[in-house]
């Protein structure tokens, strides 16, 4: 299978959440099977991109993994890193009210921002400003929708400012771990899973 097959079928995959979640009798289907196709993709995005052995990939998943988790299950309890919210029943099981699938949307969404931040510049500090800046704006497009779809809520019905400045500190900082571990993959198909949910939650935010 060559690269624009394989990166055809991220964009099919979510092409098709967009078409069942804009279809009334099949929303609540797709709303469903939300974790289960976040991780079948994320796992072909990992396939697709030959992570085999690769000890810093591994070691710098693991941390990246642990850190977000952290975070939201800190963010959750206390309100004091993202602001107040909750998350709904949406994206399946989880512990301390933060569903385990959240960790590895994180880890693929700064990937993919990794990849444009690299393009970018070949200067660390300037690439994780780069991804910084594209994770904000991905957020700012999936707020509004996720709130729709009960991904998430936030106390008042407001998304602070503070999310934002979270997400940037959060992806300028796991940029540099991986710039500092020297982690090497191929980034395209981790940007192409980045611009198939920017256009899922773009699309369907102006439906």
């Amino acid at each position: 299978m060559n690269a624009k097959i394989k990166a055809a079928v991220i964009y099919i995959i979510f092409a098709v959440g967009i078409t069942g979640h804009m279809i009334s009798g099949l929303k609540g289907y797709m709303t469903e099977m939300t974790p289960y196709v976040l991780l079948i993709t994320s796992i072909l995005v990992l396939y697709f991109s030959e992570i085999r052995n690769n000890k810093n990939f591994i070691r710098w998943f693991l941390i990246s993994y642990f850190i977000t988790l952290t975070l939201e299950i800190a963010g959750v309890k206390t309100g004091l890193v993202f602001g107040s919210y909750v998350y709904g029943e949406t994206l399946g099981a989880g512990i301390a009210g933060v569903p385990l699938i959240i960790g590895f949307n994180w880890i693929f969404v700064i990937l993919g921002c990794i990849g444009i931040g690299k393009k970018i510049s070949g200067n660390k500090f300037i690439t994780a400003a780069a991804a910084g800046v594209f994770a904000v704006i991905f957020d700012i497009i999936l707020e509004p929708v996720a709130v729709s779809l009960n991904y998430w809520k936030w106390t008042g019905g407001e998304i602070p400012m503070q999310n934002y400045a979270a997400w940037f500190v959060i992806t300028f900082l796991i940029t540099l771990i991986y710039c500092y571990l020297n982690v090497n993959v191929r980034k395209e198909f981790f940007i192409h899973y980045l611009a198939a949910q920017f256009l899922f939650f773009l699309v369907l935010g102006l439906s």
